[in-house]
């Protein structure tokens, strides 16, 4: 995993501007997203989500559902 791909996932999330934050100064629905963009990095076949849409503005509800189905399409699993 490389640092460009990390940005890249961070951006894609909405969060342009606060890549070099320390998560502890983010919202609480900002800190869902880099949770996120972690998944995303890694490439992980199956996401264990507790609460994925908690805390969240509606733009990033929509962005998070987008994921999971593009996940899913993919042939990836998901577990709320």
């Amino acid at each position: 995993l490389g640092e460009k791909e990390a940005i890249a996932a961070l951006r894609r999330m909405g969060l342009k501007g606060k890549e070099r934050l320390p998560t502890k100064v983010l919202s609480q629905g900002q800190r869902r997203r880099v949770a996120v963009s972690r998944m995303l990095v890694n490439d992980a076949k199956l996401w264990i989500l507790d609460e994925p849409l908690a805390a969240l503005d509606v733009g990033a509800v929509a962005l998070i559902q987008d994921l999971i189905a593009k996940h899913l399409a993919q042939q990836g699993m998901v577990i709320f």
